[in-house]
């Protein structure tokens, strides 16, 4: 029915269904010129995580930390929401309601899960499926991503791919908001993959129902520093993998 490759990993005890949609990725290759090679990269990349070619010892360590550790911590939620209207009022960050497309799909499910009294909400499975299944600029879900160098060693999983004329989009699922919070874990996916595939063109987003945020990767080494290292707020283990 629809032409996706599954690969299903069991990390640290919990399973994570990587779907990849090779037909959404081959017509985004057949329709942009400017960056081919990024997107070969991204699809060897892929081809390689379909066919297990990925380090699982690494994700199924506990010596080493997942990039879904990496949070803003020490600041009231008050002073977080403030900043983040800040960088929002600035440009750093682009904040869209909850007529984006992102928030539009999670919102549908919601619906079909109202519709038919599930008695239960979505979780990030059926909201991520659907959107890969719809939507043309989505790529692949459940991304394993890791980087290893010298004794450095880090794991993730990121929720979706798109690409999007011809910009490669690094996706988190974030329905409890607040998304300044794991902002430090979205943006490290998104260095990753920029260091791992060399993909100059990347922009991060975390979204839910009501309202999806874009920016760059940079905004954790740049804006996010300044402001911890302002209100004296040392606890910042991503910048060892920066």
């Amino acid at each position: 029915m629809f032409n996706l490759k599954i690969k299903t990993f069991i990390h640290q005890n919990i399973p994570y269904s990587f779907n990849w949609n090779k037909e959404h990725h081959r017509n985004k290759y057949s329709q942009i010129i400017s960056n081919r090679g990024e997107l070969n990269r991204l699809k060897n990349h892929f081809k390689k995580v379909y066919e297990g070619q990925i380090p699982n010892t690494l994700f199924n360590s506990r010596e080493f930390p997942r990039v879904s550790q990496f949070k803003i911590k020490g600041l009231k939620t008050a002073f977080i929401r403030s900043i983040g209207k800040s960088l929002i009022r600035s440009g750093k960050i682009q904040s869209n309601d909850s007529k984006s497309k992102l928030s539009q799909y999670a919102q549908k499910v919601f619906d079909i899960y109202q519709e038919n009294n599930f008695g239960s909400i979505p979780g990030h499975d059926p909201i991520l499926k659907n959107i890969l299944i719809k939507d043309k600029d989505s790529i692949a879900i459940e991304v394993p991503i890791w980087s290893k160098i010298d004794n450095k060693v880090i794991t993730g999983h990121i929720d979706l791919i798109q690409i999007e004329n011809d910009i490669v989009k690094v996706i988190d699922y974030k329905p409890e908001g607040n998304f300044l919070l794991s902002l430090p874990q979205v943006a490290m996916y998104g260095f990753l993959v920029k260091s791992k595939l060399d993909i100059k063109k990347i922009k991060c987003i975390s979204f839910n129902k009501q309202s999806s945020w874009e920016y760059e990767p940079d905004i954790l080494s740049e804006s996010i520093k300044d402001y911890l290292i302002s209100q004296k707020i040392n606890d910042r283990p991503w910048e060892n993998f920066l």
